[in-house]
């Protein structure tokens, strides 16, 4: 609903009747039909009204009589208001003013002495007093007159003339003085009156005297006439006027019969020559219908419904007839040729004029807008069936020759070649229609196609048309580049992404030169977002699987020594994988397009994935490790056997091929790989996405080095318990191997053999773990150093109190062996040995000092060799 008309300003501001009047204000009506009434001091002037703009309406004034609003009342706003008025007055007619109206031409009947004068419309009647009238300006207002004499005139020639009026009218300013000496003109003027006709006579001799002799002439002559033609002389003249005819009509009736044929022929050949137009049109309409030149068609028939569409001959009836079925089919001829697809826009505009301007029943516009629509939604669905049937063809050929799985891995997902087509052929097809439905509805919703109604309910029909035809169009191309990764080639893949980016951007940019609503836009931008995103997956979900994969890789053969140990190709592979990963994620998707958003945007759901999608990458990672670390088949029991005489059975009964690892050596490096990764990879991956101006994957960093911190504590534990638990027990069966047994005074001169084997088979273990872990190999020696100093602590706790010489031996195996150790002694390690040399009593003599020392020194040199093979200078790591 329109807001109510308002009328601020008119042009001019006062006339008579019929005075051109141009009325200016605000909503004065959207169109020509939408004036509905207008009313100028009371009278309606609707019909002399000239609808211009919204803001602009000329019309006339009716009889009105003074001031009065101006009230336009419209179909859309109802009635108006007016902050302006017009004043109407009416106008004396007088020799030079054009009036539209019939002056009385007869003298007025109260003329001084009689007189008629010169020109009846040039009579003015004289100021009976004498004076001169005033001017306008200076004249009384006609409404108070009106006032004061209800049923008077200020005529002289009105029978209701009142003295006052005219007095007030034409002498409100007129001096005292002035009217009386008008008033003594008045009495002078009646009193010449009163002499009555004689004076007239007298002045006038002359002239009454010829009228009387002319009077008598014309009364002779009449006489005369009487005599020679009688009183009655028309009965006489009628008989020889009809005596003239009947002579006339015998003489010249065959001739007369002969004009009148002549005269119906020539009749006949004019009317054919002067109508040879109607005659002629309905060839000339089957000529121009095979010629094309529809434009001509309608001009004639136009023009001749204008001549003969209300005629009533007959003939011309049957004419019109048989032109009016010609038109039809016509008519039908050009509706169909509209409806046909694929069809230019300008063809099937021009289809649209011709059938308006031929009255054809509908809306022309409207039927080619929803066919053109139509048509796009069915060559969307075309194009998606053609390629999936040919997409099935292609995978049952494949079928034949591979298996039923290769055959899906190489024909699923978005990235193969006849998605790729698809995908530029549906791009292609939503462009090039678009380009032709949008501009043709727009011209519909601005009425620039002839005949379009101005219906508000077709703008939301056609915006529905639009959405629909743009969700269609990103349903398919979802199904078609988001159904999976499939089984290209990596280089395939970024080449086709790119690809089908590009085909969608292409589609995106031309649905933008449209100018198009911004929710249709909206969809597409979306689609190519979520395409990105995709892609972006597609990378990350391959660098996944790779990942996972990587057991199958792994040969363990040594790459590198680091300071961490041995590595193997694992990290190298993972650092590979992420930054092929990334590098394609960076080539290929990062960059948007015009009007796209950033792709990573902090706080985002794809910079969300990217940092889930690297969590599971690194944990996959993780896990592979500790798949190859702690899976083994190696079940040799050695618990009870000293672990330097296992390992060198172990080597005597299985030699290993070269290049082959035991399960402890594959442990170890599992153990380095982690360690590795967890210290120089992670940082090395965080570089790298600094590198690419991603967002950094703290928590996928974080979360990979616990499980990595994870895996080290559990290959050493795992390490610990097939390497130490063994070599703890053999500790008790040795120490009481032989049932050495000593004289509380005897000398004691030498450690039990269980110290040396507990020595040789940590220098077994050392040597292992540092042929694999280098520097790190500190970390498994260490654990199991302080389990053998907790099980002497325990087997100190839990034996009776020795005798002195027993004691004595016990210190100086536990000196022994704490020398041995020192520097994988832990702190808990060396508060064993403290608290199991403690239970111990001291020595009390210098002898016994001396001694101890000298059994130090002895065994310092004897084992010089094993000591510096155990203590050799490792980085605590």
């Amino acid at each position: 609903m329109a807001p109510p008309p308002v009328v601020t300003g008119i042009s001019p501001k006062e006339g008579p009747p019929g005075t051109r009047v141009t009325i200016r204000g605000e909503f004065l009506g959207a169109s020509a039909t939408d004036l509905i009434g207008l009313k100028i001091c009371g009278c309606d002037c609707l019909l002399s009204a000239e609808w211009k703009s919204k803001n602009k309406i000329v019309a006339r004034s009716g009889p009105c009589k003074g001031r009065g609003d101006i009230i336009v009342t419209t179909r859309s706003g109802g009635e108006g208001t007016s902050t302006v008025q017009f004043r109407g007055y009416h106008e004396s007619i007088g020799p030079v003013k054009e009036s539209a109206v019939w002056v009385e031409e007869a003298a007025p009947p109260s003329v001084p002495w009689g007189r008629r004068p010169m020109s009846p419309t040039a009579y003015t009647p004289p100021d009976p007093l004498g004076l001169s009238t005033e001017g306008d300006d200076c004249k009384f207002p006609e409404e108070e007159l009106n006032e004061l004499f209800p049923d008077g005139s200020g005529k002289l020639s009105d029978d209701n003339f009142q003295p006052g009026w005219y007095l007030l009218e034409h002498h409100s300013n007129t001096s005292f003085e002035d009217l009386r000496a008008g008033m003594v003109f008045l009495q002078r003027k009646v009193e010449s009156q009163k002499e009555g006709q004689l004076s007239f006579l007298k002045a006038n001799t002359g002239a009454v005297m010829d009228q009387l002799d002319r009077l008598v002439l014309l009364k002779n002559m009449f006489e005369e006439d009487q005599r020679k033609n009688g009183k009655e002389p028309l009965p006489s003249l009628q008989a020889a006027i009809e005596e003239s005819i009947t002579l006339a009509d015998s003489l010249f009736s065959e001739i007369l019969s002969r004009k009148e044929n002549a005269d119906k022929t020539r009749e006949a050949l004019s009317l054919l020559t002067r109508h040879k137009f109607l005659f002629q049109l309905p060839a000339s309409i089957d000529k121009n219908i095979r010629k094309k030149e529809y434009d001509l068609v309608v001009n004639d028939y136009t023009r001749v419904k204008n001549l003969f569409g209300n005629t009533d001959v007959k003939l011309f009836q049957k004419i019109l007839a048989e032109i009016d079925k010609k038109i039809e089919d016509l008519k039908e001829k050009l509706h169909t040729r509209m409806k046909t697809m694929p069809i230019n826009v300008q063809e099937q505009t021009k289809y649209i004029r011709l059938l308006v301007s031929l009255n054809w029943e509908g809306d022309a516009a409207w039927t080619a807008i929803t066919s053109r629509k139509d048509y796009l939604l069915g060559l969307l669905d075309k194009v998606k069936d053609h390629f999936k049937q040919k997409e099935d063809q292609e995978n049952a050929d494949k079928g034949k020759r591979k298996s039923k799985a290769e055959a899906e891995g190489a024909g699923a997902g978005g990235w193969s070649g006849t998605r790729a087509a698809w995908c530029g052929a549906a791009c292609a097809a939503l462009a090039s229609e678009l380009a032709a439905l949008w501009p043709l509805a727009r011209r519909y919703c601005a009425g620039d196609l002839a005949g379009a109604p101005n219906a508000p309910g077709r703008h939301a029909d056609l915006k529905e048309m639009i959405i629909k035809a743009v969700s269609l169009f990103a349903e398919h191309m979802r199904a078609c580049l988001m159904g999976g990764s499939g089984g290209a080639a990596p280089g395939a893949v970024d080449a086709r992404l790119v690809a089908n980016l590009r085909h969608l951007r292409e589609a995106y940019d031309s649905l933008l030169k449209l100018d198009l609503p911004s929710q249709p836009l909206s969809i597409v931008e979306q689609v190519i977002f979520e395409y990105r995103v995709h892609g972006m997956s597609v990378f990350l979900a391959r660098a996944l699987r790779r990942v996972k994969a990587l057991p199958e890789h792994e040969d363990w053969k040594i790459e590198e020594f680091s300071d961490y140990g041995a590595i193997t190709c694992l990290p190298r592979l993972l650092d590979t994988y992420l930054s092929e990963a990334l590098s394609s994620t960076h080539k290929c998707v990062v960059w948007g397009g015009r009007r796209e958003g950033a792709l990573l945007a902090p706080g985002g759901a794809p910079a969300a994935a990217l940092q889930r999608h690297v969590q599971h990458a690194l944990l996959a990672y993780a896990a592979a490790l500790r798949g190859l670390a702690l899976t083994h088949s190696d079940d040799t029991d050695f618990s009870n056997t000293s672990l330097s005489v296992a390992l060198d059975q172990r080597l005597e009964e299985a030699q290993p091929a070269e290049g082959a690892r035991s399960w402890q050596q594959r442990l170890l490096i599992a153990g380095a790989n982690a360690q590795y990764t967890r210290r120089i990879g992670l940082p090395r991956i965080a570089d790298m996405f600094d590198s690419y101006e991603f967002p950094k994957p703290t928590q996928a960093l974080q979360a990979a080095r616990e499980a990595l911190s994870s895996l080290e504590t559990t290959i050493a534990e795992t390490y610990l318990e097939h390497k130490g638990d063994p070599l703890v027990g053999t500790i008790e069966p040795s120490m009481y191997m032989g049932r050495h047994k000593i004289d509380s005074d005897a000398l004691v001169d030498d450690a039990r053999p269980y110290v040396y084997e507990i020595i040789n088979n940590l220098i077994a273990v050392h040597a292992e773990v540092d042929s694999v872990c280098g520097p790190a190999s500190s970390r498994y020696v260490r654990d199991i150093c302080e389990t053998v100093c907790e099980e002497l602590a325990r087997l100190a706790a839990c034996a009776p109190a020795p005798a002195r010489a027993a004691a004595f031996r016990a210190r100086l195996e536990y000196t022994l062996l704490r020398l041995a150790c020192a520097d994988h002694l832990t702190r808990k390690a060396e508060n064993y040995l403290v608290e199991a040399l403690a239970g111990l009593p001291p020595l009390t003599t210098d002898e016994e000092k001396k001694h101890m020392d000298k059994l130090v020194a002895g065994f310092k040199k004897r084992m010089d060799l094993q000591l510096a093979s155990l203590n050799c200078n490792m980085e605590t790591v």
